[in-house]
């Protein structure tokens, strides 16, 4: 754990003795209208370079609702607009961005998974790995005989299609990625 100098930390008020205006959003913003914010980051994405990188993004896991978010909240650090008008116009950019991203097949996760989903994802795969072990232990013979055990055969088939399958890391050609993890270490 990181040991913290509490002395050395600021104290309650000393942001209030530095200069005024010392950060962009301590000054006021650029545009104050919503419909300018929307039409701000709309010419900014409709940048066929910066549909590429989002679409990237996207491919790589996130989800809509962040990467919004995101581009809001770096707008209102940057002094473009307030936070105010960056939350209105959040679902403005953010439907920009899903429809721009149909254009690339990529498909868009709308928020991030939230605990509960992936506590059930959790539980649901714990009883998936269990009814497979038990499944293995029997002939396939006895399962066609066994209603018990069919039914078990269907609950295991059911769990498997609802499970998200991971997809494969895409590999370019000339391009190896090297071992990950604790026990990837090369051996000489």
């Amino acid at each position: 754990m990181k040991k913290v100098d509490l002395l050395q930390a600021p104290i309650p008020g000393q942001s209030l003795t530095g200069s005024p205006k010392n950060y962009p959003w301590e000054r006021p913003p650029e545009m104050v209208e919503v419909k300018e914010v929307v039409n701000h980051y709309i010419k900014k994405i409709a940048n066929e370079d910066v549909m590429d990188d989002l679409a990237i993004t996207f491919k790589l896991g996130a989800d809509l609702q962040t990467v919004t978010e995101t581009i809001m909240t770096t707008g209102a650090m940057k002094g473009l607009h307030t936070v105010d008008a960056g939350m209105l116009a959040g679902p403005h950019v953010a439907a920009f961005i899903k429809a721009g991203m149909s254009t690339y097949d990529v498909p868009v996760k709308e928020t991030p998974v939230t605990k509960a989903d992936s506590d059930e994802y959790k539980h649901k795969s714990r009883l998936a790995l269990l009814l497979e072990a038990e499944l293995e232990k029997v002939a396939p013979e006895e399962v066609q005989q066994d209603e018990g055990l069919q039914l078990l055969t269907d609950m295991q088939e059911t769990l498997e299609t609802e499970q998200p399958q991971e997809e494969e890391p895409m590999e370019e050609e000339g391009i190896t990625m090297p071992p990950k993890g604790l026990m990837a270490k090369e051996s000489v």
